[in-house]
């Protein structure tokens, strides 16, 4: 039986030890891994704190079950990134800077599914450090008279939960597409410039679970200020890259 920290719960050191040999290769992909009944033994645990602390690893994906057979190492996937934003533009403070109804171009009535005769609602956001501009967000919503209303979609700070006021984190998901741009004429005149620069473009669709499309937006993003970092792979708990 392991040596257990009262401050630990059971299940979290289950998982906490396997995923260790998991990614110091003490366990390989494909390999089984140690049994229910094997594991209620080895950590004096009912099945129901061990099946808790396997699932910690499933929802990782770092282990897969198959039916009468037991739960086995996954292969990673190093093809497979998690991107985050550099931290000055996660912590930078959002501000509203105009709001239109218009009728959309061909890009956001497709990414949105709309008939040529629809609206959307642009909302254009600044993202600042200090007084430093980092980027611009237009973010379009389908229009529909007063829902939302256009001063409902002032006063919202987060989206696309301004589309709908009732979505949760669950009821829909994003798909992203990163690409390398120079700012068009609008968002010139918001950053202020007059010369064309080098921006990222984030573009990003949100879609419900029943397949409706909830919001699209493009984030245009100063390269010098903001950047975009990306690891595939696990690494190891309490360990920082180097």
């Amino acid at each position: 039986m392991k040596n257990i920290s009262s401050s630990t719960p059971v299940y979290m050191t289950i998982y906490q030890e396997l995923r260790d040999k998991i990614v110091n290769t003490e366990l390989l992909p494909g390999a089984i891994l140690p049994s229910e009944n094997d594991l209620c033994t080895q950590y004096s645990a009912s099945r129901e704190t061990v099946r808790k602390g396997l699932k910690e690893l499933e929802q990782e994906g770092l282990i897969y079950s198959r039916p009468r057979r037991g739960y086995f190492v996954c292969s990673p996937r190093h093809d497979q990134l998690t991107l985050s934003l550099s931290p000055n533009l996660l912590d930078s403070e959002s501000r509203f800077k105009d709001i239109k109804i218009i009728h959309p171009g061909t890009e956001i009535r497709e990414s949105l599914k709309l008939s040529s005769s629809d609206k959307v609602i642009a909302v254009y956001r600044g993202n600042y450090d200090k007084e430093q501009l980092l980027g611009i967000e237009v973010k379009y919503i389908p229009y529909r008279r007063g829902i939302p209303t256009v001063e409902n979609e002032i006063n919202f700070a987060v989206f696309p939960e301004a589309a709908d006021a009732k979505a949760d984190s669950f009821s829909y998901y994003t798909q992203m597409q990163i690409t390398a741009t120079t700012a068009p004429q609008d968002i010139l005149a918001l950053m202020g410039q007059e010369k064309e620069e080098p921006l990222l473009l984030v573009t990003k669709t949100y879609i419900s679970q029943s397949g409706s499309r909830i919001g699209f937006s493009k984030h245009y993003l100063r390269t010098p200020y903001v950047t975009l970092n990306g690891t595939s792979g696990y690494m190891q708990k309490n360990k920082k890259a180097e």
